[in-house]
């Protein structure tokens, strides 16, 4: 169950490689009449049978490999060479398929770390805002508290408006590993593609960039509003109106909760601004990518 648990999160466990020619139950001269009939549709054979064994999942790879050899053993024994042609495209297919799940795997998990972080980042920050100041001799007033927590909102709602960026952009794992920005064009060829494995653990970086994307651009934007710079957006309530010599009344009470859902929503309107950070849909482990063209957001816009 451990190794199931180990495996659904970074693939399978990588196993020792073997061509063709090592496979038995195959005539070795058979194969060479094969290479001599059928260069270009053995090559791709050769391709996608090596593909296969470095598949993200177990299951993947016996099932891709075995149709394979199975096919194979069957045109050696005298079968049509159409049924080897059938194998390689369901191949082909299906580990395509299980490139993009390893892409959709890496990258969902990367986004569910960074949410799963976001709280206890949260609690961290808030705790060293309550301790630091006392080093000094000194200690944060209801001002600097409710300005600190005003922060911390808007920090968590601009990782949940990057997390919604993305989701809202893939519709479909396949955008992760097509040819062209943003998803668009025919598929890519696995043969060609980078090892799946290698390919989920750089998106799952990418998925806990996005989210750090998110909570920069809300502290930014929170620094601009509370700052005074950016006088388009004007909070509901001042750290300064809500703190008085006595407790909250009712209406201190909602003007707190109202000047939270504000901050919180400039915060996901600027974690939805991650789109334009480079990298995404416009993946260079994909062929025919190019790191130095324009960003991913631009053409995942439906």
């Amino acid at each position: 169950m451990l190794r199931d648990a180990r495996e659904w999160f970074d693939g399978a466990a990588d196993g020792e490689i073997r061509a063709l020619e090592e496979v038995p139950g195959i005539d070795p001269e058979r194969l060479r009449e094969l290479w001599c009939a059928e260069p270009e549709l053995m090559l791709r054979l050769d391709g996608l049978h090596t593909a296969a064994q470095r598949a993200f999942e177990r299951r993947t790879r016996a099932a891709v490999t075995g149709e394979l050899l199975r096919a194979l053993r069957a045109v050696a024994q005298g079968a049509d060479v159409a049924r080897l042609e059938t194998a390689v495209a369901l191949a082909a297919a299906r580990l395509e398929a299980d490139t993009a799940t390893a892409a959709a795997r890496g990258l969902n998990t990367g986004l569910t770390c960074g949410i799963v972080i976001s709280p206890v980042i949260l609690l961290l920050v808030f705790a060293l805002g309550e301790w630091v100041p006392r080093l000094f001799g000194t200690g944060l007033g209801c001002q600097e508290q409710l300005a600190l927590a005003g922060a911390l909102v808007c920090f968590a709602g601009g990782a949940m408006g990057a997390v919604f960026s993305v989701i809202v952009r893939l519709r479909d794992p396949r955008q992760l590993i097509r040819s062209r920005p943003g998803g668009a064009g025919p598929a890519v060829d696995p043969v060609r593609l980078s090892d799946p494995v290698q390919l989920s653990r750089a998106l799952r970086q990418e998925g806990w960039y996005r989210v750090v994307v998110g909570w920069f651009l809300a502290t930014a934007l929170y620094l601009l509003v509370a700052g005074g710079i950016l006088t388009l957006l004007t909070p509901p309530a001042t750290p300064a109106a809500l703190c008085g010599p006595g407790p909250l009344s009712a209406d201190g009470h909602g003007a707190l909760a109202t000047t939270w859902f504000f901050w919180g929503a400039i915060g996901f309107l600027a974690g939805l601004n991650e789109r334009w950070a480079r990298g995404l849909l416009h993946h260079p482990s994909a062929p025919g990518a190019d790191p130095a063209g324009p960003s991913d957001g631009a053409g995942a816009r439906p």
